[in-house]
């Protein structure tokens, strides 16, 4: 009787959650509810965020994706009838490899098992040896580096690798009718690595990159956009440019650029490090129409009505359009959840082994969580973002799709 009266409760839960718009969630057996029973009432989620520094408008967007998750999820299980409590303990990374690393020792000394976050590639290297050595799990909803696609670790990325964004970018670029393309581009993992596979991908296509690394710290880039110009110049007709850069970096480089008559000729292309960036729109909205909108790819999760409760929500909550990695965030969370509950122990190893089959059953506001042999998001589409001037005011606007299943770049034609 016990056990109907449980099965009962989960199936109303389950109701609930789906009219709610959250996040349906695999079925948690009686037998996993008795495990439940053994985990400490209240469970702490690590959070590693961006809330200041170069990424900080996606950071603090992040967190409240996250908060408004650890909501939903104690819903849920006190509608299973499960004497157990998650609780978000959160840190500032600031973009930081120094700082991500003393944020996860912080919650290690905490007793943080579980972490969602950080958003930085460089940040996820930082902190891998720490997480591995101490069974520390670690969910990034946004690092994309493909050196960090390793199997049997510690990291789970809830994104694809950069491998599929550069794929996108050379689609993109021809499309755009570029046959040579400068690239600016930071000098950490994430801008390496992702220079190096658009160059790849470009090249293969028939196309000339040439590139210009610069150092993440540096503040001021004009002397780097002045050779940027140089490049763009010597590479005569049918030339653009990438940025591969972060929102602060980028309102920089951008700002640099607006007023070069080589530079505002031709088209540029950006990535998911300027997508939808608040401070692109607040500090460079000018710069960015300038040089052509600044065409931005950003993963996309497929639409459904999970996708589109939770972008009302999150809307009503910071008052602006939730990125990508707002929705991955949630879903990350959900899952470390549901694995912990799976688990019925506060255990990393045990959570470890686990996680990958919970979040290939799970189906949330970003769509289907499946994961590949490394413990990343098997490959999706992209968005493509540019920025527009309406209403006397700047904007992110739509542009185009890469779509996967067909290796092909559209546009809106805006």
């Amino acid at each position: 009787m016990q056990n109907t009266k449980t099965i009962l409760a989960a199936v109303i839960a389950l109701i609930i959650g789906f009219a709610a718009g959250i996040a349906v969630a695999p079925f948690i057996s009686p037998a996993t509810q008795a495990k439940g029973r053994q985990l400490p009432e209240e469970i702490p989620i690590g959070g590693l965020f961006a809330l200041s520094g170069p990424l900080s408008s996606y950071g603090n967007r992040h967190k409240a994706a996250v908060q408004l998750a650890i909501e939903d999820i104690n819903k849920y299980v006190q509608e299973l009838g499960l004497n157990v409590k998650f609780k978000l303990i959160d840190m500032d990374t600031k973009v930081s490899k120094e700082q991500a690393l003393a944020s996860i020792q912080n919650l290690a000394a905490q007793g943080v098992k579980v972490v969602v976050g950080p958003l930085a590639s460089s940040e996820v290297a930082a902190v891998k040896d720490f997480a591995d050595q101490n069974k520390i799990v670690v969910i990034s909803h946004s690092s994309t580096a493909v050196t960090l696609a390793i199997p049997n670790d510690f990291i789970f990325r809830f994104v694809p690798t950069d491998k599929y964004q550069a794929r996108a970018l050379a689609l993109l670029a021809k499309k755009l009718g570029l046959s040579k393309v400068a690239v600016i581009y930071r000098g950490d993992e994430w801008g390496t690595g992702l220079y190096q596979l658009f160059e790849q991908e470009f090249t293969a296509m028939g196309g000339g990159v040439k590139a210009i690394k610069y150092d993440p710290e540096s503040k001021e880039l004009s002397a780097e956009v002045r050779q940027l110009s140089d490049i763009v110049k010597s590479m005569g007709q049918g030339a653009g440019v990438l940025a591969i850069c972060f929102e602060d970096d980028g309102v920089a480089i951008l700002t640099a650029a607006k007023n070069d008559p080589v530079l505002t000729n031709v088209p540029w292309m950006g990535t998911d490090g300027l997508a939808l960036s608040s401070k692109v729109i607040q500090n460079a909205g000018d710069a960015a129409v300038s040089l052509g909108g600044v065409y931005s790819t950003i993963f996309t999760p497929p639409k459904s009505s999970k996708y589109e409760s939770f972008r009302r929500r999150m809307k009503e909550i910071t008052g602006e359009e939730p990125d990508s990695y707002s929705y991955n965030i949630y879903d990350a969370t959900w899952v470390a959840a549901l694995a912990i509950l799976e688990a019925g122990t506060y255990d990393g190893e045990i959570i470890q082994k686990i996680l990958p089959d919970v979040a290939s059953r799970y189906f949330g506001v970003s769509g289907w969580t499946l994961l590949n042999e490394n413990g990343d998001r098997v490959g999706g589409d992209y968005v493509i973002y540019k920025v527009v001037q309406k209403d006397g005011g700047y904007s992110w606007t739509v542009a185009g799709y890469y779509r996967i299943s067909l290796d092909k770049v559209e546009l809106t034609g805006e």
